[in-house]
Order: structure tokens, then C-alpha cells, then sequence
């Protein structure tokens, strides 16, 4: 069947000994007919393909009943009417050449007449039928409580299963059965008391193409496909058309044959050719200019000083964000796992006390890639600690409340393909809700409630966490050491997850507290900056700090607290004082002024002046 690996060994398998099969998963894709460049449905497949049936037939709801030929058609009827007319066992029909003749035009006629038909031709006893009924997933509204009406042609389609009320098992009986086929998208859409403890029906799940069946697809369609010539390496030589097909065709693992159409015939559509992976991403996200072919090699050279400007004293997380943007841009980012680049482009786990820089590196790295830290897409894990948040993630599954809205993580994802993602407070996340990581990191994809893809090859992904914090004593202990081993602990002891600590892997970055004073008044002094700002930009006053206001205020902070901390001695001790000496000479206030700050009898402070 086309050279559609193990799934239709087991269908043909399966078909000459059962009375209902059904296929789910991937049945509206097209399938190699196994001739030139023609393409069939599912259905279609079936009915070709599927030997040893005298009768071949197709119901759906909107096309009614479809058969193989004319000749086929006829014997149909044939044997309705005489058995309509008197059941008498009947006589053996010659089906002659079935291949010669075109397919009957469709009749309009419902699933229960279908269904009552389909059972007289099943009582002839030299007759084997086969009937597809395609697009089944629309039939039933609710699968598990269906309505009065679809009860009833699901007790036809039961009663057609079973077979007659007297049956004879010999070597005769053995040979002859009708088969049903119900083409379902998904399994959750097929009533299960159709297959729940039923023998005689057989569950299949149609699988998505082989990479061996996608390079065949780009090896049939090379001449249509047009992409930038595929080079071993810059100025190096062209590889033959089937290495090329054999490039695309690991970037498209997951894609459907009609996907595979689309990118070809995108291909032929945009301006340029493309190379196989720039055409893939513009077929995936909607996105041809990425901006991580617009870094250039001078910015990344100082990518280091870049980052620094905004993170202070955290030179180790510093050089493990500058690596992992160098690799990305490289190419080389998942390589050691596939050649599909399906990964996200880097996975870091920040871990360290409170306000120890890791949201802000997180932030500068968004900006340093994607030109905005708005491009850091930051969810708070703290919202997600119950067993069903995943939901909120990829979105409710279909039949419950919200079901069209999606996901907010797949959503962001296909709304700004090119960003970092930011999960803040991992460790607060429920298990579940990890679960849902380990498809991200492995596969770099994931689908939503609405059977909706979202692609994560172009992201950066960055956990934050705290585990370790309340435990560290300080004195003479690793550091580095005991943070490690306090989130192996976690993913492995309380969480039960080793599987997305080993995704991890190396890229775990250790934060070291903020308790040396020069980078703690390094760290004000940047924090301040936007107080500046503010009042140059209000008033067109500026603010002026001595050193001893500034040793002070960083005395007055907790170490323990990090960044945090000096940010809310600032707010007590400067900003609320300042608030109200501003109100009070509101009037004074204009160009060529400066606000000075002292201090005087154990506080901060303020007069007006000119510059």
C-alpha cells in the first residue's frame, strides 16, 4: 500500500479477519496512489487497495453513497432488491475487469439506509462488501452520550458488526466477512461503545509520514521544489538533488504529505529560493526574515559587554547565555540529538537567591536576540500548581468551556515565533504541567486543544528558580555545589521526573549572591537610572546623589535579597522622600535645575539648585 510502513501490513492483516476496523490519526492526509504524481485520500486508498471484496463502496454525509464502478453499483442494487423481494440465498456474479471502469456517481441517501443496505448485501452469502464511512468523527456530537437519532444508526452499525443471528464457523465462513471501515481524525471522536470489548473491531492509528517516505515525496516532486542550492560549506561543492531531498525531509519530521505539498508549492511562490530550512520556518510560522540570520558576527563579539551592561557580578551566567547564543546562531544548536533542528535554540535553568539577576539576564538576552526585551514571554509558574493547569497551557480539549480560545503558551508561541520564553518559578509548577515541557525540549513542538501545532525551533527557553535558597547556610560550602544537588533533588525526589532533569542536561546556571558593596552600588547606580530619566524627561531637573547617600542606601538594603533588596531600600529611603519634597516645591521646578541629596541626621536629605 504505497510504502506506508508497518501500519498497513497490520491493516491488511487485520482487514481479512475482522468486521470493523477504525482508522484515527492522520486519515485526511494524501497518500502515494504508487504511480507518477498521483495523490489519493484515505478512503480512496482503501477501496483500491484492499483485495478480495466483490463490492466496493464510500459513504459520507455529504456526498452520500460512492462506489468503486458501475458494474459494482449494480450488484448493489441487485442484491437489495432480491433480498428486499424474497431473502433467498443468492447466485455468484462475475465481477469482471474492476479497474476498467470508472467509479459510480454518488447517491444521496442517509447512514441508516446506508447501513440497512449494507447489512442485506452482508447476508448474501457470495458476496464479501466493503463500505468506508469517511468524515465518521462528524457524525456523533457527544461520543459518550450521543442523542436518540445517532443511537440509531449506531445500533445498525453494531447489528452490522455482529453479523447474523445464525452463523456457521467452517472453512467456507472463515473466508468470507464483510468489512466497515470508520475514518475518524481522532480516536475521542468515535463512540467507544462501537470497539469498548468488541472482538470483532480493531483499533489502527494511521501514523504521520516516515522520514524515508518524506525524502521519497522530495525526490518524486525535486523538479517543482525550488530551493537554494544545499553546499557542503561556504564555497564548497553542491550536493546531488537527493541529499537535498534527504535535508528537507528531516526538517519536516511531524508534517503531513499535504504539508509536504504546501512547501512545495510555496517553494514556486516566493521571490527568491530559499534554503531548505529558511522555507520550512516560513511554512511552519508565517515568519521569512529571522532574526537570528540578522545577528552578525561583530555584534556577537561583544555580545559579553552587551549582556554585563544590565546583569552586574554574574560573569558565569553571563558566559553560559553568550555560548548558547553563539551555538544557536552557528546552526548547531540540538545537532548532537537530529539533524531536524527541531529543538529550541537553547534551553537554560537559572537558579540562585531572590534578585540575584535572573530575570534580568533573561530579558537582556530577548533584546540582544529579538531587538525588545518585550520579546521575553514570561509566564509565572505560580499560576500553574494545580493538576488540570496544563490545560491553560495547550488550551481545553474539544466539547469543554474555552475549547476555542486555545492555549496561552501555544498561542504566544505562534503569535511571536522568535522570542524567549520565560518560566518564572519553575519548581511552583505542577508535575503535570512539566509533563508538557518534555515534548518541548525533545520534540520542539506542541499541539493544542484544538489539534492546533505550535513550533518552538526558533525560541530560547529559560527556567527560573529558587530551590536551594532557604537551605543555603553560607561559610565554606560549595556553592555551586549545593544548588545543583538541591534541583536534582527536586526534579528526582519530589517531582518524580528525572526524564526533564536529563533534558536539561549541563545547562543548569548557578546565580551568585549580590553581597560585595562596590557591585551592589554598581547595581544601584543602574537602578537609578530610570529616576533620572523620569525626572530630566518631567521636569527637565536633574538628580544628583553623593557617594555618601549612596554607601548609605546600600547599607540600608538586605544582602539576603539581592537586587530586590536595594530596589526596595530605594523606594523606602530615597524615592518616598523625594516624593515629597517634589510635591512641596512643584513650583521651583525647571529646566536648569538640579534636585541634590544628602545626608543629614540619619536620612536622606533634599534641596533645590541651580546648575
Amino acid at each position: 500500500m504505497a510504502n506506508r510502513g508497518h501500519w498497513q501490513e497490520a491493516l491488511t492483516r487485520e482487514a481479512a479477519i475482522r468486521s470493523g476496523l477504525v482508522l484515527y490519526g492522520n486519515t485526511r492526509d494524501l497518500f502515494w496512489s504508487g504511480a507518477g504524481s498521483d495523490y489519493l485520500t484515505l478512503a480512496e486508498l482503501l477501496v483500491r487497495r484492499l483485495a478480495g471484496f466483490t463490492i466496493r463502496a464510500t459513504w459520507d454525509d455529504a456526498d452520500g453513497l460512492r462506489f468503486a464502478d458501475e458494474r459494482e453499483a449494480r450488484r448493489w442494487d441487485e442484491v437489495v432488491e432480491r433480498r428486499l423481494a424474497a431473502p433467498t440465498i443468492g447466485t455468484d456474479y462475475d465481477v469482471g475487469d474492476r479497474q476498467a471502469s470508472n467509479s459510480a456517481p454518488p447517491r444521496k441517501i442517509d447512514l441508516l439506509e446506508t447501513l440497512e443496505q449494507y447489512r442485506l448485501i452482508l447476508a448474501e452469502p457470495r458476496e464479501r462488501p466493503l463500505l468506508v464511512l469517511d468524515w465518521s468523527h462528524l457524525l456523533v456530537t457527544q461520543p459518550a452520550h450521543p442523542d436518540a437519532q445517532e443511537r440509531g444508526w449506531l445500533l445498525r452499525l453494531g447489528k452490522a458488526l455482529a453479523g447474523e443471528p445464525l452463523q456457521r464457523i467452517d472453512s467456507d465462513s472463515l473466508q468470507r466477512r464483510g468489512l466497515l471501515v470508520l475514518l475518524a481524525a481522532s480516536l475521542g471522536s468515535v463512540p467507544p461503545i462501537l470497539y469498548q470489548s468488541e472482538p470483532r473491531v480493531r483499533l489502527l492509528s494511521v501514523p504521520m509520514p516516515t522520514s524515508d517516505e518524506r525524502k521519497a515525496f522530495f525526490e518524486r516532486h525535486r523538479d517543482d521544489l525550488q530551493v537554494e542550492a544545499v553546499r557542503t560549506a561556504p564555497g564548497g561543492p553542491i550536493l546531488p538533488a537527493k541529499a537535498g531531498a534527504a535535508t528537507i525531509a528531516e526538517l519536516t519530521d511531524q508534517q503531513t504529505t499535504a504539508d509536504l505539498r504546501q512547501i512545495v508549492a510555496l517553494s514556486k511562490h516566493v521571490a527568491v529560493g530559499l534554503r531548505p530550512d529558511r522555507l520550512v520556518d516560513l511554512y511552519r510560522l508565517g515568519e521569512q526574515r529571522s532574526p537570528w540570520e540578522d545577528l552578525s558576527e561583530e555584534k556577537l563579539q561583544h555580545v559579553r559587554e552587551t549582556l554585563r551592561q544590565r546583569v552586574v557580578g554574574q560573569d558565569v551566567a553571563v558566559e553560559s547565555v553568550a555560548t548558547m547564543i553563539v551555538r544557536a546562531w552557528l546552526g548547531l544548536a540540538g545537532l548532537q540529538h537530529s539533524a531536524r533542528r527541531a529543538k529550541p535554540k537553547g534551553t537554560l535553568f537559572f537558579v540562585g537567591p531572590t534578585g540575584v539577576g535572573k530575570t534580568e539576564l533573561a530579558k537582556a538576552c530577548a533584546e540582544f536576540l529579538f531587538g525588545d526585551d518585550s520579546a521575553c514571554q514570561r509566564f509565572d509558574m505560580s499560576e500553574y500548581n494545580h493538576e488540570h493547569s496544563d490545560q491553560r497551557l495547550v488550551g481545553a480539549p474539544p466539547g469543554y468551556v474555552g475549547f476555542e480560545d486555545g492555549g496561552q503558551l501555544t498561542n504566544a508561541v505562534t503569535a511571536r515565533p522568535f522570542s524567549l520564553l520565560l518560566f518564572d518559578e519553575i519548581e511552583k509548577a505542577h508535575g503535570r504541567v512539566l509533563d508538557k515541557f518534555l515534548q518541548i525540549l525533545e520534540d520542539g513542538r506542541l499541539t493544542d486543544g484544538r489539534g492546533e501545532t505550535a513550533w518552538f525551533s526558533e525560541t530560547v527557553i529559560v527556567f527560573t528558580s529558587n530551590i536551594g535558597a532557604s537551605d543555603w547556610k553560607g561559610g565554606d560550602g560549595d556553592y555551586d555545589r549545593h544548588f545543583r544537588e538541591a534541583v536534582e533533588h527536586h526534579f528526582k525526589n519530589e517531582l518524580k521526573r528525572p526524564e526533564l532533569l536529563n533534558r536539561l542536561g549541563d545547562n543548569i546556571v548557578v546565580f551568585q549572591p549580590v553581597v560585595a558593596d562596590d557591585t551592589r552600588r554598581d547595581i544601584l547606580a543602574r537602578k537609578l537610572q530610570p529616576l533620572h530619566d523620569h525626572l530630566q524627561e518631567r521636569w527637565g531637573v536633574g538628580l544628583r546623589l553623593d557617594d555618601e547617600v549612596t554607601r548609605w542606601l546600600v547599607s540600608r538594603s538586605r544582602t539576603e535579597h539581592g537586587g530586590r533588596g536595594l530596589l526596595n531600600a530605594v523606594e523606602r529611603d530615597l524615592v518616598n522622600p523625594l516624593a515629597g519634597f517634589l510635591f512641596g516645591s512643584h513650583a521651583k521646578l525647571r529646566r536648569g535645575r538640579s534636585v541634590v541629596a544628602g545626608l543629614a541626621e540619619g536620612a536622606v536629605r533634599f534641596e533645590l539648585v541651580d546648575d
